[in-house]
């Protein structure tokens, strides 16, 4: 039932952060918002949203292959998928992936690396984007706050600049060398970042891993946008996409419970500092988390049940440290 109540829980703290958001813009201005609501638009969302799911599944079964291993049946890795978005994970649904690998395949070094991968590749398809957006808005000297653009702008090239010269083979061997017992928390992260030079030194190989995640993003974007077209908020497309990026500035499934709170404070304030009105900003966060958060639930929960399995066995087999690194 724990599964369960961390469902309520996190339902719990989303209400809570969309109540006292509505509270600072009146509550009457969010009820007028929520009643204009076109509801052409909300086929959008769940259209979206039903692409975005096949989508992550394309690009983690891919993932998964890294380090040698035989590709993983489609079904056992929709259901790691969708409980991986289940609002219940105290740890993220990247620690769900972790337990699922290391019982898949018996080596929990590995499967904290390739987890560590995916949240990579997640950020090297969509910071590019974000990336490129604001640039081309500061060239073309749109009204906007510089404190949103400039960090997109400059932040991400550096940032990946540094991350792909430290994981470098010859410097995490370095790192592992002088961490010591502190290995696995220093050398993983940078290991993780190697999957991606992996991804990106077979580009064929992996091309699962490039498209399935371009198409999740893309889809998942699509669905936000129809969630602001729902409630009358025709921001531009590069808004839309820096107020998406700036939201997810830790994606979902990185964060506790599917980020319940923290994604919907974060989407709302985006767009209300990208220039739209607060109560129909809220509003449409609500229409979209209800796809991707709330109509999640069920599904996660159920293929959580139906994993159960294979996610105590991963709980054994870490008592019982079974792992080549040891």
């Amino acid at each position: 039932m724990r599964p369960f109540f961390a469902s309520a829980l996190a339902t719990a703290i989303a209400a809570i952060a969309v109540l006292v958001i509505a509270q600072a813009t009146h509550g009457d201005a969010v009820g007028r918002a929520l009643y204009d609501v076109d509801a052409g638009w909300i086929v959008l969302i769940a259209c979206a949203e039903l692409i975005a799911y096949p989508a992550y599944v394309i690009a983690y079964r891919s993932i998964a292959c890294v380090h040698g291993h035989a590709p993983l049946s489609l079904p056992l890795v929709a259901r790691v998928v969708v409980a991986g978005f289940g609002p219940f994970a105290i740890g993220g649904g990247f620690g769900i992936d972790k337990r699922a690998l290391h019982a898949l395949h018996e080596d929990e070094h590995s499967a904290r690396v390739r987890v560590l991968g995916l949240g990579a590749l997640e950020w090297a398809v969509l910071a590019p984007c974000a990336c490129a957006t604001a640039i081309y808005l500061l060239a073309t000297g749109e009204r906007l706050p510089a404190s949103l653009l400039w960090p997109w702008a400059i932040g991400v090239p550096l940032g990946f600049g540094f991350a792909l010269w430290a994981s470098a083979p010859r410097r995490i061997r370095r790192i592992a060398a002088l961490a010591g017992s502190r290995r696995e928390w220093l050398a993983s992260p940078l290991e993780g970042v190697g999957v991606l030079r992996t991804l990106i030194a077979h580009p064929r190989k992996y091309a699962g891993a490039w498209l399935g995640t371009t198409l999740y993003w893309a889809a998942d974007i699509a669905a936000f946008y129809g969630g602001l077209q729902a409630f009358g908020l025709n921001l531009s497309a590069g808004r839309v996409i820096i107020a998406y990026a700036t939201g997810y500035i830790a994606t979902r499934r990185s964060l506790p419970l599917g980020g319940a709170g923290i994604t919907e404070a974060l989407m709302t304030y985006s767009l209300h500092w990208l220039g739209a009105p607060l109560a129909p900003a809220l509003a449409a966060v609500v229409a979209y988390r209800a796809f991707n958060f709330l109509l999640a639930a069920t599904p996660a929960l159920i293929a959580h049940k139906q994993m159960q399995p294979l996610l105590s066995f991963a709980e054994e087999l870490r008592r019982r440290k079974v792992s080549p690194r040891g």
